[in-house]
């Protein structure tokens, strides 16, 4: 249903995006892509989609090359962003109702595919109400829904969970199985949860530098990682190296992958290799914090293969606020709940303000054993200035300052700007 054969794309700043992707979706599947950020997984996406050009190689989704037959593609895919596509200020089924039209779908297949898809996702009762009034989980499934209005063969889902709570990201998981079982849907998904990919998935590839890395079903996968997995995580990272090189050379000791702080361990028997694998990092030196036992993941598995762990990365793009998309456009109430939010941020984050003196506080020559300002109450500022004052004419100081530069204080007698840049000769009342 998709093929991909070297399929390369560099952007214009030079960095290198996809260095020859290999890979094929059979008719029917679920394939999970894993990858880092970076990795070129989204690029993939958005090619397979006719989002975006690439520079070499061939590419055929539902039968049809991108190149040659870019509108039929689209007729036969359907793509679920990561960020969601629909209007929160229209109701469900005003959006079902305008991905329709722009499918050019009949009035009457329009109404009765909305319905249908209404039923089929729970949201008979709520496709009249307001999308800003649905929870996460009901705005996850109206956007699948748009996705299916008009009857893909192929369904892109890009972060199909992000952002949602454990039941949310369950529910959603049982219609996403439908829609292949039932459906026949050929889906491709990308997720940075590890046991989506491991439930939904027929099978996962993993992406990196642009290149597929590996590509098997999650069982065998999980096989390749022989033993079972000990993860460290040592107080001082400081101490691996001499860690590592100490558990290196225990006999039982099958593989050793390091990321952070965490030392991954792989043994044969990990219930016996326990004690003597704390042991052994005692004598090293290193002080352990935690310790986990397990059989192998998909995590160990990404971790062979990009050298990172993806259970700990954070992803940083979890959803805003709805209503921070139309931040600050068009006025009303969100308008306002934007410029609170705003100003909150702002003020929580911005440090008060410094007043002038407080630059000058901790200064003061204390050489001659003269108090420092600090304790005097003075600053060395203030009494240069009352110097000035007091020692030299009103002759000397227009003579120092032209006219042009002169202000009335509140005295009303004149005084200089705050410039205070000489002219003349250099003298007690001037400041560079």
């Amino acid at each position: 249903m998709i093929k991909i054969a070297g399929l390369t794309k560099t952007f214009p700043s030079g960095a290198r995006a996809l260095a020859g992707v290999d890979l094929e979706v059979k008719p029917g599947e679920i394939l999970a892509l894993l990858g880092p950020n970076g990795a070129g997984k989204t690029t993939a996406v958005r090619v397979l989609t006719t989002l975006c050009g690439f520079d070499s190689g061939h590419v055929a989704v539902a039968g049809h090359d991108i190149d040659v037959e870019p509108e039929k593609v689209r007729q036969a895919i359907g793509y679920v962003a990561q960020e969601t596509g629909v209007d929160y200020f229209l109701t469900g089924r005003e959006n079902l109702t305008l991905q329709g039209q722009l499918y050019r779908m009949t009035k009457a297949d329009i109404l009765a595919r909305s319905a249908e898809l209404g039923e089929y996702f729970d949201l008979t009762t709520q496709l009249d109400q307001l999308v800003s009034t649905y929870s996460g989980g009901m705005r996850r499934k109206l956007d699948i829904a748009t996705a299916l209005i008009h009857r893909p063969k192929v369904l892109f889902l890009d972060e199909p969970t992000l952002g949602l709570d454990a039941p949310s990201r369950q529910s959603l998981w049982q219609y996403v199985r439908r829609l292949n079982t039932d459906l026949g849907l050929t889906i491709l998904l990308t997720t940075h949860y590890l046991d989506e990919a491991d439930k939904l998935a027929h099978r996962v590839a993993i992406i990196d530098n642009g290149k597929i890395q590996v590509i098997d079903t999650p069982d065998a996968l999980k096989d390749t990682i022989k033993g079972d997995a000990i993860i460290l995580e040592v107080a001082d990272t400081q101490t691996i190296p001499k860690l590592q090189y100490v558990l290196a050379n225990m006999a039982d000791v099958q593989d050793i992958r390091i990321d952070g702080p965490h030392v991954h361990v792989y043994v044969a028997q990990g219930a016996t290799m326990i004690p003597r694998l704390v042991d052994a990092t005692r004598a090293s030196g290193a002080e352990i914090k935690y310790l986990t036992f397990a059989r192998p993941t998909l995590d160990d598995v990404f971790l062979r293969y990009t050298g990172s762990s993806m259970t700990r990365k954070k992803d940083g793009s979890e959803p805003n606020a709805w209503w921070k998309q139309w931040a600050g456009k068009g006025g009303g109430k969100w308008q306002k709940q934007w410029q609170q939010d705003q100003t909150a941020t702002e003020t929580a984050a911005a440090p008060p303000p410094e007043a002038p003196w407080q630059r000058w506080q901790n200064q003061g020559d204390t050489s001659d054993g003269a108090p420092s300002a600090a304790n005097s109450g003075t600053w060395p500022q203030q009494e240069a200035w009352r110097d000035a004052q007091t020692s030299v004419p009103d002759e000397a100081r227009q003579k120092a300052w032209p006219e042009s530069q002169h202000w009335q204080s509140d005295e009303g007698g004149p005084k200089t700007k705050a410039s205070w840049k000489q002219t003349g000769k250099p003298g007690p009342h001037t400041k560079d």
